[in-house]
């Protein structure tokens, strides 16, 4: 199924692109790259049960079962915000909020996958 390292990997870089972009004020980039952080992050989580998502459904479906609501409701004000930073995304106070919400969904990780994630989020 999947492979936990790769998603981890893939998760860290692209952090460090998300981060980059925010200090940049390439705010319509912000929600693109953090939607993809939090599905490697969840990816990764499952791959360590050997679980793959196929569909987002998939995919939000093991969230709301496996984690607590308060991550479930920071990773959805990610997953949302996408639209919104694409189309009219010059908006650096919506920029702002994925970052805070992506602070906590990384956070939440690190401790549950007892996994070092770089960058920090300095926001």
């Amino acid at each position: 199924m999947g492979n936990f390292k790769k998603h981890l990997a893939l998760a860290k870089e692209k952090l460090q692109a998300t981060v980059t972009a925010y200090q940049n004020k390439q705010h319509t980039v912000v929600g693109d790259l953090a939607t993809k952080v939090v599905e490697q992050l969840v990816e990764a989580e499952a791959a360590k049960k050997n679980q793959h998502f196929g569909t987002h459904k998939e995919r939000h479906e093991y969230c709301n079962k496996n984690f607590p609501p308060e991550i479930n409701e920071s990773m959805r004000k990610v997953w949302f915000a996408y639209g919104d930073l694409g189309y009219d995304g010059v908006n650096g106070k919506r920029a702002r909020t994925v970052m805070e919400n992506l602070k906590s969904v990384v956070t939440f990780f690190k401790e549950r996958l007892d996994e070092k994630i770089e960058p920090e989020i300095n926001i």
